[in-house]
C-alpha cells in the first residue's frame, strides 16, 4: 500500500472509525444488488461488469464442493489487456487469510500456542517500524513499552482484538484495551509476523514459499515484489481506468504485501475446504464485529451467519487494486476475486450472489461500500 495506508492521523480515534462505518452503512447499496443477467455465463457476466465500472483487469475462480470449477478473466479497457488466469496482481488484505494458513499450522505443530502472550515469542521485546515497507530505516522505529502488550495474544493478533490502531504511522499505541473489542488492525499482524519470524528463524517470504505456496502450487505468489512476480503483474488504476502509480512492495508484510493470481489463490481455498478441522478451527469462538448484520470475526477470516451455516469472507484494498473472497465449508463452495482497479469491489456483491445465491450479509456491510472508503482513504486517510 502507498503512503495512504500509513498515513492513520494518530488523533483520528476509533470514534471516528465508528462513525464512518454508521456513515457508510446508511449509504451503503451496491450498484449491481440484483441477481446476475438470465442466461450469461460466468465469463460473459465478467465481461459485462468490468466494462460497466471500467475494470481493466478482472480474475475470478469458482470453487464448488471443494475443487476448482473454474477461472474466468476480462478487460472493460479499450484497448483490452492481455489478463491470463495466471496473471498477478496485488491482493492487499487477502495475504491476511494465507498468512493465518501458516500461523494456524505452525499451531497445530505446536510451535506456537493461540492463548500465548506474543511476547513469549519476542523475548528481546518489540521495535515497531513506523513503515513497515521501510523496517530498517532509522529515526523511523520505536521499541513498544506499554504493559499491555504483555496481555496480547497470537489469538487476539488472529482476531484484531489487540487494541491497535490500523496503522499508528507513528509510535505503536493502544486504542482499547486488548481483548476488549475488534478493531481491525494491520499493526497486530505486523506484530505476529515477527513473532512468527522468530519462531522459524525464517523471513516472512521464505517462511510463506516453504510452508505454503510450494506445497500448494502457489508458483506464481509471493509477499514481496520479484522479477519473476513483475513479469506477470498487471498495473494498477483509477476507478475510471486511468493509470495510478503503485508501489513495488519489496519488504514482506503479512497485512498487505501479497502478490498473487487467481489461479494460486484458488489452489489455497481448495486447501482450506478440504481442511474441516481448520475450517472449524477458523470459526471457534468468534468476536463480534457488526451484531445486526451477524458478522464476526475468526482466525484470519471475517465470518458472516447464513442460512446454509458459517462462511469465510475478506476482502482487499490497496491503491489500484482490489480483491475479494468468500467460502463456505459446509457446501465446499468459494469465490475469489482479483481486480486491478479501485473500483474493483463494484463487481463483488453480483458475483457472489450469482456463484453462491442466497443471503450474504457482508454484502450489505460497509466493508464493500467503495465510493465513500475511497473518499475515507483520500480525505482522512482511513485506508484498509
Amino acid at each position: 500500500m502507498d503512503r495512504f495506508l500509513f498515513a492513520a492521523l494518530s488523533a483520528i480515534r476509533q470514534w471516528t472509525l465508528a462513525a464512518a462505518l454508521t456513515l457508510l452503512a446508511a449509504c451503503a447499496a451496491p450498484p449491481d444488488a440484483g441477481p446476475a443477467t438470465a442466461g450469461a455465463s460466468p465469463g460473459e457476466q465478467l465481461q459485462r461488469l468490468a466494462q460497466r465500472h471500467q475494470i481493466c483487469a478482472a480474475a475470478v475462480a469458482v470453487i464448488r464442493q471443494r475443487q476448482l470449477q473454474s477461472v474466468t478473466t476480462a478487460s472493460g479497457c479499450s484497448p483490452a489487456l492481455a489478463v491470463r488466469p495466471d496473471s498477478v496482481f496485488q491482493a492487499a488484505s487477502l495475504g491476511k487469510p494465507v498468512f493465518a494458513y501458516a500461523v494456524l499450522k505452525l499451531v497445530r505443530e505446536g510451535r506456537l500456542a493461540l492463548d500465548a502472550p506474543v511476547l513469549q515469542y519476542l523475548p528481546q521485546g518489540y521495535r515497531h517500524a513506523f513503515d513497515p515497507l521501510q523496517p530498517g530505516l532509522d529515526g523511523r522505529t520505536d521499541e513498544v513499552t506499554d504493559p499491555r502488550l504483555r496481555s496480547v495474544t497470537v489469538r487476539m493478533l488472529l482476531q484484531h482484538t489487540a487494541g491497535f490502531a490500523n496503522w499508528a504511522r507513528g509510535p505503536l499505541r493502544f486504542d482499547t484495551e486488548p481483548g476488549a473489542r475488534w478493531a481491525y488492525s494491520g499493526e497486530g499482524y505486523v506484530l505476529l509476523q515477527r513473532a512468527v519470524e522468530a519462531v522459524t528463524g525464517q523471513p516472512l517470504d521464505e517462511l510463506m514459499r516453504e510452508q505454503v505456496f510450494t506445497p500448494l502450487g502457489m508458483t506464481h505468489s509471493s509477499y514481496r515484489w520479484t522479477h519473476e512476480i513483475a513479469e506477470r503483474l498487471l498495473p494498477g488504476t483509477k476507478a475510471n481506468g486511468a493509470p495510478r502509480k503503485t508501489l513495488a512492495l519489496r519488504q514482506p508484510v503479512a497485512a498487505f504485501s501479497l502478490y498473487t493470481s487467481v489461479e494460486d489463490y484458488a489452489r489455497f481455498l481448495v486447501a482450506l475446504l478440504n481442511d474441516p478441522a481448520l475450517s472449524a478451527q477458523i470459526a471457534d469462538a468468534p468476536v463480534e464485529v457488526d451484531p445486526a448484520l451477524n458478522l464476526a470475526w475468526g482466525l484470519g477470516w471475517g465470518l458472516e451467519q447464513a442460512a446454509d451455516g458459517v462462511h469465510l469472507w475478506q476482502w482487499g484494498n490497496n491503491p489500484g487494486y482490489r480483491a475479494f473472497a468468500i467460502a463456505s465449508p459446509g457446501s465446499g463452495d468459494a469465490l475469489v476475486m482479483l481486480s486491478n482497479s479501485d473500483g474493483g469491489l463494484k463487481m463483488a456483491a453480483p458475483l457472489v450472489r450469482a456463484v453462491m445465491p442466497g443471503e450474504h450479509p457482508v454484502l450489505r456491510s460497509p466493508f464493500l461500500s467503495e465510493g465513500l472508503w475511497v473518499t475515507l482513504c483520500e480525505a482522512l486517510r482511513l485506508c484498509f
